[in-house]
């Protein structure tokens, strides 16, 4: 029994044995692996550059000037020659509305107007001769009066009854020439009045020809010669090509900074290579709301809009401010902390510390400075979620301003070298707070705390960098990567930006 309980405890501690031989053999072979934060950092110069700030949004083009042509009157359609797409200048001839009850009512109102004279003419003459029934009577009864004056020896009572007589008489034609110069008058009325009507009926005759308004482009034709039109109803459509413009909807965010007569370019999706230039003409006063989303109309007038169709689409930017040779860092480079602004200068001294921000605690900063010694690597080169190049220093890179609200803005540079960084690596840096002026989506202006040339640096977001330990040496798994370099150092490969 004993040799067997003997044989059973050996067993036991073989088999303890081969298991901790296997764990640790497992631990040799296979370390373990772990995963520390790889900072990442680049440098950018502090330059000069013209700066713009603008506005983007989206629109369709349309005519300010559209005529919709009718005819004056109900009647035949005569003389229409035009289709569409045919170009008419100011005072041509479209086509004729033609009626024959037109026609007659000039020829009545010129009947009217003849009878009229006549009636005046008439008139006239019985006037003349109730004047001069008035000055024979007047002429006589003096002879009269003359007379009884010579006859004294005459009884009174017949010279009275004479010149009562002749006073009666008079006074009758004087009543007969009122009369016939009333009449005079109301015949020259009717004559004026006749005249108007002939002239009403010869400019109805004359507006059944139809001319254009406007110089344009016939965009619409609805009817035919011999059709019956109608007073009103339109038969053809006239676009004045020259009003084209752009209606775009702004942010309620944005709106305040848009002002009539600022600058603006239009491209439009169906033109290719052609940049139209216009100007802010209009701004809505009442905006409109969709999903708890409020945009304002802006009319933006085309400087030339030779080529450009109605209905299509255009991308606008409006220029709401600019400064020429303004200091700039690139947008990435600010850091915000409690209502100030700070950037992290490269600094030539080797402290052996890293920079960091603001409210970076004490904990992470001893973190980071102990990773620093741990000599890891990053790939060379590596540059995501850098700024976006520019290719040349006259480049402009915009940002669409939508009706859902979004805030963009643009910049713009020309004639200025563009901000330049590259990957190094950093062993010190310093904060320095600074005060910024105009800034779009890649670039902000500073106004005090920087100059030209300076290095600001970049923090580039963290990766993950996985190590294995063993107990005999550390082996860096980022093989294929000449050097290595503190935690916190970029690799040395460059980038350019301008």
């Amino acid at each position: 029994m004993k040799s067997k309980a003997l044989k059973a405890v050996i067993a036991g501690l073989i088999v303890i044995g081969v298991g901790f031989g296997g764990y640790f053999g497992y631990k040799a072979i296979f370390p373990e692996k772990s995963t520390v934060a790889s900072a990442r950092y680049i440098t950018a110069a502090v330059t000069k550059r013209n700066l713009e700030v603008s506005i983007q949004g989206t629109g369709s083009a349309y005519a300010a000037t559209t005529k919709e042509i009718t005819p004056n009157n109900n009647g035949t359609l005569q003389g229409l020659t035009l289709k569409v797409g045919d170009k008419v200048t100011a005072g041509q001839k479209l086509f004729t509305s033609y009626s024959d009850e037109l026609n007659s009512a000039v020829t009545t109102a010129q009947n009217n107007l003849n009878e009229a004279n006549i009636n005046l003419k008439n008139a006239q003459s019985d006037l003349t001769n109730a004047q001069n029934e008035l000055a024979a009577a007047q002429s006589a009864a003096a002879s009269s009066e003359k007379a009884s004056e010579d006859n004294q020896s005459n009884t009174g009572n017949n010279n009275q009854n004479n010149s009562a007589q002749s006073t009666k008489s008079i006074e009758s034609y004087k009543l007969d020439v009122e009369k016939a110069e009333s009449s005079v008058e109301q015949a020259k009325l009717k004559v004026t009045d006749a005249k108007n009507k002939l002239t009403e009926a010869k400019n109805a005759v004359s507006k059944m020809t139809v001319t254009s308004p406007i110089a344009g482009v016939v965009t619409a034709v609805n009817n035919v010669n011999g059709d019956s039109v109608q007073s009103g109803k339109s038969v053809l459509t006239i676009v004045d090509m020259s009003s084209i413009k752009v209606k775009v909807a702004v942010d309620e965010l944005d709106i305040t900074k848009v002002k009539l007569g600022q600058k603006a370019q239009i491209k439009f999706d169906a033109i290719e290579d052609k940049t139209y230039e216009g100007t802010v003409e209009q701004i809505a006063e009442v905006g409109t709301s969709s999903n708890n989303v409020t945009t304002y109309d802006v009319v933006v007038g085309i400087t030339n809009p030779e080529g450009i169709k109605i209905g299509m689409n255009a991308n606008v930017t409006i220029l709401v401010e600019s400064k020429e040779n303004a200091l700039v860092i690139p947008a990435e480079a600010l850091i915000e902390n409690n209502g100030k602004k700070f950037v992290r200068v490269e600094s030539t001294e080797n402290t052996g510390t890293t920079p960091t921000a603001p409210n970076q605690s004490t904990e992470s900063q001893d973190e980071t400075s102990k990773s620093s010694t741990e000599n890891k690597q990053v790939p060379q080169g590596e540059n995501t979620n850098l700024p976006k190049d520019e290719t040349s220093s006259q480049k402009t890179a915009n940002t669409n301003s939508n009706v859902q609200g979004t805030r963009n803005r643009q910049y713009a540079s020309s004639g200025q070298s563009g901000v330049s960084s590259s990957q190094t690596s950093i062993n010190a840096g310093k904060l320095v707070e600074i005060k910024t002026g105009l800034e779009n989506e890649n670039y902000i202006e500073v106004t005090e705390g920087l100059t030209e040339g300076q290095k600001v640096i970049i923090t580039l977001p963290q990766t993950s960098t996985t190590t294995t330990n063993s107990s005999k040496t550390n082996r860096n798994t980022m093989g294929g990567f000449s050097g290595g370099m503190p935690m916190g150092g970029a690799p040395s490969g460059g980038f350019s930006r301008d």
